[in-house]
């Protein structure tokens, strides 16, 4: 065997060769490498494109242009809303046709882009769509037409982007100058300039509902409490703006939310800038200052400092260097694989990455290992079960040594994979690459000098049926030039294998589509969605309302029962296949319950898949509909719509209820049950086309199933979005529950009281229970159990509880029960940061008057469940409450937590006074599913009480689970 130039020569019997080589390692022959192979691989000095990073440069109104630049693959585009709708009744085809033109062939140039629509671009143009009133520059921002058009809107923005493979993330836009979120220099009536709270909401459930897939970022940190966006600073590293890029950091968003920016020329302080693109690249320091800002804020991408001169050396060697830590920068050290496999057996390959740049790549791309040949095509190719999104880089920028506090980890892979059977006996090349899923090609590349033209990095030669030939990987190609990568707009699924013995199922279902309501009641909503597929086979659905799990189903259809009448509720869908894996969320879906009243109301959605659609009759997104759709085009002789499976328990008279929308003059349909002769009603104007009216008619119904069928031959009809049928047959449920019974005391605290009771029974079904204090309604649980919280300390409550049902039939109370909160203890009085009872509101400020919110967790800010705090989390989510103020006086930080399964205090990092722990490792005990209070010795931990600053807890290490906190309070 020859190794370098040395000869050694032995017998090798069982024992296997391990051989350790330098990726640079010139060619040699092996004979015996049939153990594993390790390499060590070096970084490229090379700054190069990467997809959704790097300088960002604009496409402005009325330009079509995206230029080529040499670090450049991620392009903002600032569209009028009048490209993309007009009319109200416009379509998302619209959009999307838009789309389709604007962005023709960047696949091919492997470029993405992030949209920002835009109503009013000073200097530029004002693009209001028909019906929207505006002239006043404030009062044009806050009427509810603008409101609800805007919602709908968005919802369309979903449908045609989120999805789109050329969108890389989207900019709020809309409301304000230039899509800003605030109307500066102008002023609303409050002295602000800024979007109202009223508004953030509305706009940013829409966002939330409308995308999935794709990351959104708002203008201000200060704005969209609460929500997963990322920021867009638009005065990037202004010393002017200094507020904005340190209430970025404060929102400390960035691990899961995209952090963009522009460096502002035109206003402000330019004395650390240059006031040009080559002003700040031209000189170091002015190109240092800007680095410190993206690698303390985490920054993906900046535009207009992209315009610079790369002709200048001085202006691109600063280029060079911000490129090579803008953004991500994922560089292999060190992998290790086997030299030798056999066909059918096992190919191990692992190796550990670091990402040197500032911020994470914020989607789920694949890792792929890949076997090639001589001429360097795929023989052979698998994924690895590898999240690239937490490969994460340092934390605390440290401005003197120009280096991350907290250095950036190195990220462990691994994988095991099952080579083909068929698989021709030779020496291939193993080579690395991480895939955009839009056509499964090579697309983020690695920064090391170990580089193949067309993305794949490549690491040492395996030998299939026996040793490798040698382990010369011939010459490496540079980064920087290669523009051949591209992806595609349709993908079917991945062809290759998967770690795991090659049976491994790593692939999740496609999300459920056009989830719908087929009919509601007074206390149940029935939905249906299209099924979704897998490579395997999908195997359930969970279905969720307002973001928690209520049930399964191997079908594609669900009842949700035990609701309350007149209620609005909200529902996605999400698809699971055998091997665990899930889909992404189907739409939101928003469903009314009819009323409770009378002897039964039963509601049919127009776009249900059971109904008939004739003609032109269509059904089209409505956010102001019960179930999110509505039916047009009905009437003009040809298009119809039938309401099928109309049901009522006997024949009989039946008041129909029948909501519409109509922005014209009245409009007529007429009505015909199960064939009959037609009767004509008349539509009144509504207000619009996307605000909702009703009215009522009598029809005679068989017993069993009945047609309702709405036509007009003679001209337009309204749009439709459900009926409603109630029998007046008097047959409403009107028996109440049990009373609950055996009511206790489960625990208490200085400032809670913790109850449970035996559940009460229903001739239908109890849907929850009211807590009354002193005789005083206090809350309501949908368990047999309530924490009563913001309690005096040492102080005496009384209780009892009253079961209800949907038809709100009440119970008798329970028996009651009295108890004493503990005392504080010592001297001092307990000082609560927060006890979550909502007042004042989560999230917004704590106890202490000052900021508290969250971010990123499966329930978004989190939620007040029952008196507490609920976080439902995967490896995200992050809360914060300011505590700003000395503590002190006391020495330990008290936390009332449960969790649903226990064992969850190695979940989350608690962060207080300069200290980062896990919750365990901070209090030294453990969550159980029922409320416990955890002490924090802050002492003996060296916890900062003088200077606390603000209370953190981040659950972004690979816990996955939920938890319920019930207050937090220094004693």
């Amino acid at each position: 065997m020859k190794l370098l130039s040395g000869k050694l020569c032995f017998t090798l019997a069982v024992a296997l060769l391990s051989v350790s080589l330098n990726a640079g390692w010139p060619s040699k022959e092996v004979h015996a490498a049939v153990g594993p192979i390790t390499v060590n691989l070096s970084e490229t000095s090379e700054a190069f494109k990467n997809p959704n990073m790097g300088f960002r440069p604009s496409v402005y109104i009325g330009s079509t242009n995206f230029p080529d630049k040499e670090y450049t693959s991620i392009y903002k585009h600032y569209i009028p809303y009048t490209s993309l709708e007009n009319a109200a009744s416009d379509s998302v085809q619209k959009i999307k046709d838009w789309s389709n033109t604007a962005w023709a062939g960047l696949e091919n140039r492997n470029i993405k882009v992030v949209p920002r629509v835009v109503i009013v671009y000073p200097n530029t143009g004002e693009y209001w769509p028909d019906g929207i009133p505006h002239g006043d520059p404030a009062q044009q921002w806050l009427s509810d037409t603008y409101k609800t058009r805007m919602v709908a809107f968005i919802n369309k923005l979903g449908q045609a982007w989120d999805n789109d493979p050329r969108v890389a993330a989207v900019e709020f836009g809309l409301f304000g100058n230039w899509g800003e979120q605030h109307i500066y220099p102008n002023k609303f009536a409050d002295g602000t300039d800024r979007i109202p709270l009223s508004f953030q909401q509305a706009l940013g459930d829409a966002y939330v509902n409308a995308f999935h897939n794709k990351k959104v970022m708002v203008r201000y940190p200060d704005t969209f409490i609460g929500y997963p966006f990322g920021i867009q600073w638009d005065s990037f590293a202004l010393p002017d703006d200094v507020a904005g890029g340190n209430g970025e950091i404060a929102r400390d968003a960035w691990r899961t939310q995209i952090n963009s920016g522009e460096v502002a020329y035109d206003w402000g302080d330019q004395s650390n800038l240059g006031g040009s693109p080559d002003g700040t690249l031209g000189s170091a320091s002015n190109t240092n200052y800007v680095i410190d800002w993206i690698m303390r804020t985490h920054t993906s991408s900046l535009g207009w400092i992209a315009e610079y001169n790369a002709s200048n050396s001085a202006v691109e060697a600063g280029a060079t260097a911000m490129q090579k830590v803008l953004g991500y920068r994922f560089v292999i050290n060190q992998a290790t694989f086997s030299g030798s496999v056999q066909p059918g057996g096992t190919m191990n390959v692992s190796f550990n990455v670091t990402n040197k740049g500032s911020s994470p790549f914020y989607y789920d791309w694949p890792v792929e290992a890949s076997l090639l040949r001589a001429d360097k095509s795929v023989a052979w190719k698998g994924l690895f079960n590898a999240d690239v999104r937490q490969w994460l880089p340092g934390t605390d920028w440290n401005v003197a040594t120009r280096a991350y506090n907290n250095a950036p980890a190195a990220n462990a892979v691994s994988g095991a994979f099952t080579i083909p059977t068929n698989l021709a006996a030779g020496t291939y090349t193993l080579a690395l690459s991480i895939l955009d899923p839009s056509g499964w090609k090579p697309s983020v590349r690695f920064a090391n000098t170990n580089y193949y033209a067309g993305g794949r990095t490549p690491i040492g030669k395996v030998g299939i049926g026996g040793d490798p030939s040698d382990q010369n990987l011939g010459s490496f190609a540079a980064l920087k030039p290669d523009n051949t990568l591209s992806y595609s707009l349709t993908s079917g699924p991945y062809d290759g294998g998967t770690s795991g013995g090659g049976g491994g199922d790593t692939q999740a279902p496609s999300a459920p589509a056009n989830l719908i309501s087929t009919g509601t009641t007074a206390s149940s909503a029935s939905l249906a969605w299209s099924a979704s597929t897998d490579n395997v086979g999908v195997t359930g659905y969970d279905v969720y309302r307002g973001g928690s799990l209520i049930g399964s189903t191997s079908s594609t259809s669900y009842t949700d029962s035990g609701l309350n009448a007149a209620t609005a509720y909200s529902y996605t869908v999400k698809a699971k296949d055998a091997a665990g894996n899930v889909s992404l969320s189907s739409n939101t879906l928003n469903v009314t319950t009819a009323s409770g009243g009378g002897g039964g109301t039963v509601s049919y959605e127009a776009e249900a898949s059971v109904n008939t659609m004739a003609g032109g009759a269509a059904a089209s997104a409505c956010s102001a509909c019960s179930g999110g759709s509505k039916v047009g085009y009905v009437g003009n002789n040809a298009g119809t719509l039938q309401f099928n499976g109309v049901n009522a328990s006997a024949a009989g008279a039946a008041t129909l209820t029948v909501s519409y929308l109509n922005g014209d003059a009245s409009r007529t349909a007429q009505i015909s049950v199960n064939g009959g002769s037609a009767v004509t009603l008349t539509f009144p104007n509504t207000g619009g086309w996307t605000t909702v009216g009703t009215i009522q008619t009598q029809v005679q119904l068989n017993a069993g199933n009945n047609t309702i069928k709405l036509s007009n031959p003679s001209g337009w009809a309204p749009d439709f979005d459900r009926i409603q049928v109630s029998s007046g047959s008097g047959s409403g449920d009107t028996q109440a529950p049990s009373a609950p019974s055996n009511l206790s005391v489960a625990g208490k605290t200085a400032s809670s009281i913790s109850l449970s009771w035996t559940a009460a029974t229903d001739n239908v079904g109890v849907v929850g229970y009211d807590i009354y204090r002193g005789g005083s309604y206090v809350g309501t649980s949908t368990t047999t159990a309530y924490t009563d919280t913001g309690l005096a300390a040492s102080t005496a409550y009384s209780y009892f509880v009253k079961a209800k049902d949907a038809a709100n039939n009440i119970s008798a109370a329970s028996n009651t029960v009295s108890d004493t909160t503990s005392s504080s203890g010592g001297g001092t009085a307990a000082l609560v940061l927060d006890n979550f009872d909502n007042s004042p509101s989560w999230p917004g400020s704590n106890d202490l008057g000052k900021w508290a919110g969250a971010n990123s967790f499966a329930n978004n800010a989190g939620a007040i469940d029952s008196g507490a705090l609920k976080l439902q989390y995967s490896n995200n989510g992050w809360l914060g409450s300011d505590v700003n103020q000395s503590i002190a006086a006391y020495t330990k930080m008290i936390v009332r937590v449960k969790g649903a399964a226990g064992g969850e205090q190695s979940h989350f990092r608690v962060t207080l006074g300069g200290v980062e722990k896990t919750f365990g490792d901070f209090s030294g005990n453990t969550i159980t599913t029922a409320y416990k209070d955890i002490a924090i010795d802050l002492v003996a931990n060296g916890v900062n009480r003088s200077a606390p600053g603000q209370l953190t807890m981040a659950f972004w290490y690979g816990g996955s689970g939920t938890i319920w906190i019930d207050e937090i309070r220094f004693e």
